[in-house]
């Protein structure tokens, strides 16, 4: 099939964002889609945080051990000369 005829435009992301909340899409949501985003993973981030306060890896939740442990070690002794 020849398609040479045909032609195709295309707009810019923001244009289309832009365009969408104007036209009604969407006017129900509040902030921004990063806004949203970080939202979405605040209960992460807080995990994570706990985490570490603890000495435990971020990401399995263990105990760290040889180098994770001494970096550990190393920051909150930094952390604890701050304040």
């Amino acid at each position: 099939m020849d398609t040479s005829q045909y032609s195709v435009r295309t707009q810019s992301k923001a244009v289309y964002i832009q365009g969408g909340a104007s036209k009604g899409i969407n006017r129900s949501v509040k902030g921004s889609p990063q806004d949203a985003l970080a939202e979405e993973k605040r209960p992460n981030v807080e995990l994570y945080g706990e985490r570490w306060e603890q000495g435990l890896d971020i990401w399995t939740g263990e105990p760290l051990e040889g180098g994770g442990l001494r970096d550990w070690k190393n920051q909150n002794k930094r952390m604890l000369r701050k304040k």
